[in-house]
This record gives C-alpha cells, sequence and structure tokens, in this order.
C-alpha cells in the first residue's frame, strides 16, 4: 500500500502540475514532468513548513547546505551512491562571494533567490542546467518569477502555487494512507 501510494503520489503531482500549468506547450509540459520539478517543488514546500522567511533563516540554510556537502565529500561512497564528484560538490557550496548574494537577495525581496545559488541548494538532486530548465519551465507554467539584475544574475520567487500544489498533495497522501484528513 505504502509503495502504490508513493508511485500515486509522484504521478498525481506531475499530473497537477501540468494541469495548473499556464502554459500547455508540450516543450514546458516535458519538463514539468521531469522529477527534478518534484524536487523543486518540495524544496519551496520546505522552505514554507519550515518556516524559512528571514535573512537569517536561509542564512542558516546555506550554512548546514555547506556543512552537509562537507559530510558527502568525507564520505566517497556516498558520493558515488548520489553521483558527485568532488568538483562538483565543491561548487555547490555557498562561499565568501556567494553567501552575502544570497542574503542580500533575500533581504531585498524575500524568497528571491538567485537561479544559481538555488542550484547549490539543489546539488544533490539535480544538476545546474536541469534546475535552469525547471526554473524556466516553472516560470513559462506561471509558479515562479524569474527577474534578471542589473549584475547578470538571474533571481527566483515563487509565487506560492507550486508549493500550495505539493501540500494539497500530502494532505490527500495523508488521507490516502491514513484515511483520514
Amino acid at each position: 500500500m505504502l509503495l502504490e501510494s508513493l508511485r500515486w503520489l509522484r504521478k498525481e503531482f506531475l499530473d497537477r502540475v501540468c494541469q495548473a500549468s499556464q502554459s500547455q506547450e508540450g516543450r514546458v509540459l516535458s519538463v514539468l514532468r521531469l522529477e527534478a520539478t518534484y524536487h523543486l517543488a518540495e524544496f519551496y514546500f520546505q522552505l514554507r513548513a519550515r518556516g524559512i522567511e528571514a535573512p537569517e533563516d536561509v542564512g542558516r540554510l546555506a550554512e548546514l547546505h555547506n556543512q552537509y556537502v562537507v559530510d558527502i565529500m568525507r564520505d566517497p561512497a556516498k558520493m558515488d551512491r548520489i553521483g558527485l564528484n568532488r568538483e562538483r560538490a565543491l561548487e555547490a557550496m555557498f562561499t565568501a562571494d556567494t553567501m552575502p548574494r544570497l542574503l542580500q537577495n533575500w533581504r531585498e525581496r524575500s524568497g528571491a533567490i538567485d537561479q544559481s545559488n538555488l542550484a547549490r541548494l539543489l546539488m544533490v538532486v539535480m544538476s545546474t542546467e536541469t534546475c535552469r530548465k525547471v526554473v524556466v519551465a516553472c516560470a513559462e507554467a506561471g509558479f515562479l518569477e524569474r527577474a534578471r539584475t542589473p549584475y547578470g544574475t538571474m533571481l527566483v520567487t515563487s509565487n506560492g502555487k507550486l508549493e500550495e500544489l505539493f501540500g494539497q498533495l500530502l494532505q490527500d497522501l495523508h488521507r490516502r494512507i491514513g484515511g483520514r484528513a
């Protein structure tokens, strides 16, 4: 029952995302159907569920992310299991250059994450290029907003629709497994 419900969850999520998409173009829908879209939605849902709202919160998230990357690099077997090499792991860390940008963007617009920083945070579940493709498709679908900064970076902000879909699906899964709301 649990395995069947987990399969249902993934399929139902992708169906709902495609149904709710403002764009019904095949190229957009094909990207929305990627597993990476599920991971992006889960990421945004977790931000909301864990109350990550203030710049200090996202700074702490980045610090925890960096520690996780260090822990992964100390475990070569785990790096192999998740298909991560040392170079990609190092690129995923927040540095003295990238951390201030992450915090400043969040200060200026709550929830705004530079697309490259978003890829850093999602590096275990998708490549930088896959992150870019999914973010572009989600923006065309009406789930995210993308805005180019004067510095040439791309800011990504969720409008809440993606994580709302994810949350509704979790409630439906709970009812499906537990038989109650």
